[in-house]
């Protein structure tokens, strides 16, 4: 038995190696493949590296340099995450990181956990996390459902919806709603993006290595 196990362990070596070491071109090819040339002047500048502890012979997982990975609750959050698929991603990124997109019906969650929001990207559908900076801690909480009646969902340390199926609701209601009514938490996020209130940047990437 032993020795059967020892010559399964010999077999999958090979796969096993290939599994954490990429050349520079296979993590540039790898990036074409997916639709992700956008992010390749990143990784050629030292922005991303390769995740090699977490890289496999199906999927290629890149990581910032420096970031703050964060996995706080929503009171008292400095920073909050969100996974989007790659089209998405590469629209955030063009726009110079001043407008995440909000189609008809959408939630567009935002979370201050970066564990929990690396589940909404996979080797099916690939794409990127990106990390927003607010002032302080619990800046953005307090915005909403400190100052505002916006409720916040439980799941991720607290997660909220930026889109127009999102979780903008409560927060015209109550006394301290907000007048007039919004109708999404997205446009007021936007235009924190837009001058800089919140600041973005990539800090996770999955690609699918056998596209």
């Amino acid at each position: 038995m032993k020795r059967f196990l020892f010559c399964i362990i010999l077999a999958l070596l090979p796969s096993i190696a290939a599994a954490d070491t990429m050349t520079s071109n296979d993590i540039v090819n790898t990036l074409k493949r997916n639709n992700m040339e956008v992010l390749i002047p990143m990784y050629e500048k030292g922005v991303l590296i390769l995740d090699s502890k977490n890289t496999t012979n199906n999927a290629m997982k890149l990581v910032r340099n420096y970031a703050a990975f964060a996995d706080a609750e929503a009171g008292n959050a400095k920073f909050w995450y969100r996974g989007m698929p790659t089209q998405q991603a590469n629209d955030f990124i063009n726009s110079n990181y001043s407008r995440i997109g909000l189609p008809p019906k959408s939630f567009v969650g935002i979370a201050p956990k970066f564990s929990y929001v690396t589940q909404y990207i996979s080797n099916t559908e690939p794409g990127v996390v990106f990390e927003f900076g607010t002032d302080s801690e619990g800046w953005l909480f307090k915005q909403w459902s400190v100052d505002h009646p916006c409720q916040i969902k439980a799941e991720g340390g607290g997660t909220y919806g930026l889109g127009p199926s999102g979780t903008y609701a409560s927060c015209n209601n109550g006394p301290n709603a907000y007048k007039p009514k919004i109708d999404n938490l997205g446009g007021m996020f936007n235009a924190w993006l837009a001058n800089n209130t919140i600041t973005a940047k990539v800090v996770y990437v999955l690609a699918n290595r056998k596209l």
